[in-house]
């Protein structure tokens, strides 16, 4: 993107006023025109022979030190946006371990036939009517 240019009225209906100038065009005589946003925000257009263009002020040069770094995290993360990077971070939630259940609820295996507790079977993998021993992943 280009740096716009800065032009100040010296003659005309807009005398003394700072414009913004985003193109200059040249009719069939030859004579070119400016089209130029003014202080207010309107648009017009201005004869090139009515401006005086306004050097660009150099930028303020930056400086940086030369120590500046990212806290490390272990792991890629190249494609992590910061938040992602920053959750890497953070303990995980481990799942509860599972303790006997103090109801006792008789159930009968379907595959093997023993006698089994359903309520230790509850929130566990596989189905119910499985006992520990029998049930799949």
């Amino acid at each position: 993107m280009s740096t716009p240019v800065k032009a100040k009225v010296i003659r005309g209906r807009y005398v003394g006023e700072i414009v913004r100038v985003t193109n200059v065009s040249q009719d069939e005589m030859g004579r070119k025109s400016a089209a130029c946003f003014l202080s207010n925000g309107t648009r017009a257009n201005i004869k090139v022979e009515d401006l005086e263009v306004i050097p660009p002020e150099p930028e303020k040069e930056v400086i940086k030190p030369k120590n500046i770094s990212m806290p490390f995290v272990s792991g890629s993360s190249s494609s992590r946006t910061l938040t992602q990077t920053k959750n890497m971070e953070k303990n995980r939630v481990m799942p509860k371990a599972h303790s006997p259940s103090q109801k006792y609820t008789g159930a009968i295996c379907e595959k093997c036939g023993l006698e089994y507790n359903l309520e230790d079977r509850r929130n566990q993998p596989g189905k119910l009517t499985e006992c520990e021993n029998c049930t799949e992943d």
